[in-house]
């Protein structure tokens, strides 16, 4: 049996298994992103309603987990029902969140160790679990705003992982391609946009590069009255000069929370 999280929420037993209605699949997106821990009928209850719960509540909840064990077939013996609430167990493997952690925790380390491609590899075959790039539809408006930013931070850590080892390998031109739609995305995490600028530098499209600084300089000072930070500003002086060989390609990255 085989859980998704990233992206829609899915379950799977060599083909994808219907979850019913839009509470059951609410319904495991809260177990899921709670795997192997307890799970109150009340943090379900918020999950699935929020502020407008109904005076059923908790009886809706007990009915939807029946349903649901019974819709997950052999695998419904591992929702456990404890007082109070109730416990998934999940393995390791069977989790593609899980599974993304691990493999991006193998690329990081392989990436320090100066295997580009080996990392290359491994972060790759992580960002291939994110069915819907960066984004988590679980059903749930209070689920999506709770572990959404974080499931998408994993999401550009890695992709910035897999830049960081295409540029040391001089795989350019496939990462201006990958790099082109989430620059425009997300504006504000300048590693990325960093990476991305020098990914053009490197393609022999310089001026390219220089008007994605510029771009993002009247964004930054425009919706947050900020300047650039220090690493995007010594890659553009790079670019300037055509000098980019000591640019930090593993340099930090602002984004909008840490810029106020």
């Amino acid at each position: 049996m085989k859980y998704r999280l990233l992206g829609r929420v899915e379950l799977s037993d060599k083909k994808k298994v219907d979850l019913g209605g839009a509470k059951h699949r609410t319904l495991l997106a809260a177990l899921l992103l709670g795997a192997n821990e307890f799970r109150s009928v009340d943090d379900i209850a918020e999950a699935l309603w929020d502020q407008d719960q109904p005076k059923s509540a908790h009886g809706l909840v007990r009915l939807y987990v029946h349903q649901l064990r019974k819709r997950m077939g052999q695998a419904g013996a591992d929702l456990l029902t404890e007082p109070g609430g109730y416990v998934l167990r999940v393995g390791r493997a069977d989790l593609d969140l899980h599974v993304f952690e691990s493999e991006t925790e193998q690329a990081r380390a392989l990436l320090a160790a100066g295997d580009h491609e080996s990392a290359e590899a491994r972060f790759a075959a992580a960002l291939a679990l994110w069915r819907e790039p960066f984004t988590c539809r679980t059903g749930s408006p209070l689920l999506d705003r709770l572990h959404g930013p974080c499931l998408e931070d994993m999401g550009l850590a890695a992709v910035e992982g897999l830049a960081e080892a295409q540029l040391a390998l001089g795989r350019w031109l496939p990462l201006t391609v990958r790099l082109r739609p989430l620059v425009d995305r997300f504006p504000y995490r300048e590693r990325l946009l960093g990476q991305y600028m020098l990914a053009l530098h490197r393609s022999g499209r310089r001026v390219e590069a220089l008007q994605v600084f510029h771009r993002v300089r009247s964004v930054l000072v425009s919706e947050l009255g900020i300047e650039p930070g220090k690493e995007l500003r010594a890659l553009m002086q790079g670019l300037l000069s055509d000098d980019t060989a000591p640019y930090p390609v593993g340099a930090r990255h602002v984004t909008l929370a840490a810029a106020g």
